[in-house]
């Protein structure tokens, strides 16, 4: 499935939200995904842009939590640069 990368934006961020007190780490990841797009757009085949704007293919839904949890575990860990250069 290929969603906008706004509408991937907005769902991880809902799913950071409902952690404890992860408010700033859902702006950051925010923040950081947006600028990992733009840089990663064409140059992997799962993201690509088309018709002005920018698009991931993502397996399913499953996907978007990965990510949220994948980006909270990286964060206590202290991995986040690891975090974008897998994700």
């Amino acid at each position: 499935m290929k969603l906008e990368i706004k509408e991937i934006a907005e769902a991880v961020r809902d799913e950071l939200l409902c952690y404890e007190d992860a408010e700033q780490a859902a702006v950051r990841w925010e923040k950081e995904f947006l600028e990992w797009a733009e840089k990663n757009a064409g140059k992997r085949k799962d993201v690509f842009a088309e018709k002005g704007s920018i698009f991931l293919k993502i397996k399913d839904e499953d996907e978007i939590f990965e990510m949220a949890d994948s980006y909270m575990d990286a964060l206590a860990e202290g991995s986040v640069k690891q975090y974008w250069k897998e994700l």
